[in-house]
């Protein structure tokens, strides 16, 4: 627990770290989690554990580092590989020392301190009005543009709200992220629930104040998704079969719904028809994707300002851009076909393994890692976090995790999901006194 809190904040909130204590506190911190990682993991099984990690990801963590022989930033390259594997390590520390109800527990109690703080430190911002960092990331003494606010203090203004992690969208990530695992936490919980239900109201309180597009089709796919795989489990193969396919027309009909209608869906999710001016960056990125299809300019995970091809490249009122905004097309770029083949194949036997535990498995705790997988995947579409910093760690800890055995989980229950979700909602009598 020493080092699963502090490491997940320094992750899932790294800009409020970097406003706190400069990119210099902020830099000591990783080393520092780097270290402690290390030291976690040669105390324990390091072997048993390298055994378990999923060959695609072996293979995209060696392509990273291969990149180095041909990377059009050497110096940035190796610096960003090294950033890749400590929060690579950290994330098999967490892998390796917990149990999935252990990760629930932490995750939930992380996430409620940042959800909670957030709610505070925008009511203060609104009421003293903007905040900028303590450590600002512009030169001069004028802030040059809103976005360049730790918090614009939007709260009583119906603006976005962007809490303690700077970042709307990153808020928004982290309140539907935390609505899903209070969820779970209320059911599977033998203690009191009000906790995890104020939680979620908490939760759901943000990710409407955040305003988040990507994370509202996110909550629509994870619900969809939750049904199915309630509906799957414990019938027969054939069955199963029959709902899986009767879910793929479903959602082949939506996705050509939305394709054709994108401008009413993006009206209707209250975005620009080019999706906030992404069209505009995936253009831009496509051409430099172009000039080296094969194996990429080389491994950088974030844009580090000042490096070429992407300093200056994509500018949009006044604020230059440091991702692609889509995890797949950034991949693409940095690594070619190869690293993006990598990445899918990493995601496809991950759900595969993670679709499995939360059909088979009797106990709905196991549905937590399965959402939280498909939160980091919708948000891959939108944004390119999946390959940094939060969104990383939370998958590698998903495929490693999820590549254990299945005699490791929890025993089954002698009741199915169905029937414990329908006993967790239905009204009780009071006792009789």
């Amino acid at each position: 627990m020493w080092l699963a809190y502090p490491g997940l904040f320094l992750v899932l909130a790294g800009d409020a770290v970097r406003y706190s204590i400069g990119w210099g506190g902020w830099s000591v911190a990783v080393v520092l989690l780097t270290v402690a990682s290390i030291y976690a993991l040669a105390v324990s099984k390091p072997v048993e554990l390298i055994r378990t990690m999923p060959t695609a990801l072996m293979l995209l963590l060696g392509w990273m580092m291969l990149s180095l022989t041909w990377s059009s930033y050497l110096g940035t390259s190796f610096m960003m590989i090294g950033l890749q594997l400590s929060t690579t390590l950290f994330a098999l520390f967490l892998a390796s020392q917990f149990s999935w109800r252990q990760l629930l527990n932490i995750l939930s109690n992380l996430i409620r301190f940042i959800l909670a703080t957030s709610l505070v430190f925008e009511l203060l911002a609104s009421i003293t009005g903007p905040v900028i960092p303590l450590f600002p990331n512009f030169e001069g003494d004028t802030v040059p543009y809103a976005a360049y606010y730790w918090s614009q203090g939007l709260l009583f203004e119906g603006g976005r709200i962007q809490g303690i992690v700077g970042n709307a969208n990153l808020l928004a990530f982290t309140a539907v992220l935390g609505a899903l695992l209070f969820l779970v936490e209320a059911i599977v919980t033998s203690k009191k629930r009000l906790i995890p239900v104020i939680s979620l109201g908490l939760a759901i309180l943000l990710a409407f104040l955040s305003q988040s597009a990507s994370m509202t089709l996110a909550v629509v796919i994870i619900g969809f998704v939750a049904v199915i795989a309630i509906l799957a489990e414990g019938r027969s193969r054939q069955v199963r079969h029959q709902i899986y396919w009767g879910a793929g027309a479903i959602a082949g009909l939506a996705v050509a719904s939305i394709v054709i209608n994108l401008s009413a869906v993006f009206d209707f999710l209250g975005k620009s028809p080019d999706a906030s001016g992404r069209f505009l960056i995936w253009s831009e990125v496509w051409t430099l994707i172009l000039q080296k299809p094969g194996f990429g300019w080389g491994w950088i995970g974030y844009w580090v300002p000042g490096v070429a091809p992407y300093e200056g490249l994509i500018v949009m009122n006044g604020v230059p851009m440091y991702q692609a905004h889509n995890a797949y097309l950034d991949i693409f770029m940095q690594l070619g076909v190869v690293g993006l083949g990598l990445l899918v194949w990493l995601l496809a036997v991950t759900f595969v393994r993670l679709w499995t535990v939360a059909v088979r498995h009797t106990n709905p705790l196991y549905l937590f890692p399965l959402f939280i997988f498909l939160v980091i995947t919708a948000q891959s579409i939108s944004e390119s976090r999946l390959l940094i910093e939060a969104g990383w760690v939370l998958l590698v800890l998903l495929a490693v995790k999820s590549a254990g055995p299945f005699a490791e989980l929890e025993p089954l229950g002698r009741t199915g999901k169905r029937s414990r979700l329908a006993g967790n909602f239905r009204l009780r009598p009071r006792a009789r006194i």
